[in-house]
């Protein structure tokens, strides 16, 4: 069912705001389908759409796909033009390009973990934003230095073009099919 925000892509097919399920199964298209053991989706932030991802992997990690509205795009950037090189970080290693489309793509690999009881991990995360559509945040974090997600998987996720916060009808109805758990409490 469209949302009242829905509008028309320059093909002429109808849009909606993108669901969990949508962006479950766009992860699900790059990863494969043997790669994810369970989608959950939860609301960190009023106004976001977000899913987080159990994979198969025997090591314990943080998985998260999150799409923002063009409003709130701008706190990660501005599409078209890369962000400076990190200074005074760990060793972090950072690489941003502008696709043809205008959509800036950047991919932080961090050599240590994001969460307190993570001494031993490391995080990968990324960016995609594109004028006018919102961006796109994925960050992976395990627990160790063996990953099963690499940078070139997260890039593959976030540039894809279903993934924008206005997305076609038909990427949500395909998401359908996704088992997708709301996280409670």
């Amino acid at each position: 069912m469209p949302s009242a925000s829905a509008g028309e892509s320059p093909s002429g097919r109808k849009k909606e705001k993108i669901t969990p399920g949508g962006i479950a199964m766009i992860v699900r298209d790059h990863l494969g389908p043997n790669a994810v053991r369970q989608f959950l989706t939860y609301e960190p932030e009023p106004g976001t759409v977000s899913v987080m991802i159990n994979l198969r992997d025997e090591g314990p990690h943080n998985f998260a796909v999150q799409v923002y509205p063009p409003r709130s795009a701008a706190e990660f950037g501005k599409a078209g033009k890369c962000p400076p090189q990190p200074k005074g970080q760990r060793a972090t290693q950072m690489r941003c390009r502008t696709l043809e489309n205008g959509t800036t793509v950047t991919m932080i690999e961090d050599s240590a973990g994001f969460s307190d009881d993570n001494a031993k991990g490391m995080v990968r995360s990324g960016t995609a934003i594109t004028a006018g559509h919102g961006a796109a945040l994925a960050m992976y974090e395990i627990y160790d230095k063996t990953p099963a997600v690499s940078a070139a998987d997260i890039e593959d996720v976030l540039t894809d073009p279903r993934l924008t916060w206005l997305t076609e009808v038909a990427v949500n109805k395909a998401g359908e099919d996704v088992v997708v758990k709301k996280m409670t409490g």
